[in-house]
Order: structure tokens, then sequence, then C-alpha cells
């Protein structure tokens, strides 16, 4: 499993962190970024439901995590089953909505009020930008520029980070 890093040090997230805005442009690293978030807070034993668009996303968190035991739900669509899923896990489960851009505002509106939740994709490309902008996370990683906010220089793969009470430059740091 890949580590996430804050200004060179490893950086583990937890719940309290929780809710989370992942923003970033293709190529930027924000995807792989969001799926070892998601694989590092199953690895501590937090239960998730993920809705991504894209196969390989699923295919990254197997590949992280070594297997699916029950306690992930992946979805595609922004289906019923989404829904039910919602609805039967309640609050104790992390919502994560990979590739927001690509999904209806009515699944924005059915995680918006959830602290337990992690909103991924880019922002700028999303027709509900506002929204998204207006919602109070507890923590922000940018991988790319968002709406008129100044962001340090980053390199390749690396996001800025603020919370309350941290910042930096974070990024992964692939074990082979």
């Amino acid at each position: 499993m890949s580590k996430i890093l804050l200004d060179n040090k490893e950086f583990i997230f937890t719940e309290d962190h929780l809710p989370i805005l992942i923003h970033g442009e293709d190529h930027s690293g924000a995807s792989l970024y969001t799926i070892t978030l998601a694989a590092h807070l199953v690895a501590s034993g937090s239960k998730l439901i993920f809705l991504c668009g894209y196969q390989m996303a699923k295919n990254e968190y197997v590949k992280q995590v070594g297997h699916m035991d029950g306690t992930q739900f992946f979805v595609k669509e922004e289906t019923q089953e989404f829904k039910e899923a919602l609805i039967k896990t309640g609050d104790k489960t992390i919502v994560f909505v990979k590739n927001v851009e690509l999904f209806d505002v009515e699944i924005f509106n059915i995680v918006a009020n959830r602290k337990k939740a992690v909103i991924s994709g880019d922002i700028s490309k999303c027709a509900f930008e506002d929204k998204i902008l207006n919602k109070a996370f507890n923590c922000r990683v940018l991988f790319s520029k968002l709406n008129r906010e100044e962001l340090p220089k980053l390199n390749k793969y690396e996001g800025y980070l603020s919370s309350t009470d941290l910042q930096g430059i974070t990024a992964l740091k692939t074990l082979d």
C-alpha cells in the first residue's frame, strides 16, 4: 500500500479529518491519492461505500488492499443500488464519491450532509461546482488550482492539504 506524505513525513488520515474534498485535474495525482486514502481508512478499520465511474479505480483499490472483504461496497452508477446502500449502512460508513463530475447533483445532495464523506474529482468540471465549494470540509487537498484559490508551487503529483490545524504539501510514496 502506498504511503501518504505531508511535508515529506508519513501522514495518517483518520475519520476526524472527514469530510474531505480532493480536487485535481486529469493526471494530477488526485485519483490515486483518493484510492490510497480509501485503502488506508479501511486498513484502520473503517467501513466504506465507494461510488466511482471507472473500473480501474476499483482495480487499484484491490491492488493496494489485497482483497475485498465485505467492509467495502463499490458501485459504478448513481443508481437505486447506491441510494439503498447509503440507507442500509447509516452514518457509520464513509462515503467516497470519486470523479464527482461524472455524476448528477442528486448524488452530491445525498452525501452533502454526511460528516463521513470524501468528495473527489475535477471540481472545476462539475456542473454543481458552487454547491461543492459552499460545503464546509474539515480537510481539503488540492492537486490543481480551484476557483480563485492560490496554491504554493506544486510538483507533478503533489497537492496542497489544508485543514483547521494542518497545512502543507502532500504526495504519495509508492512501495514497490
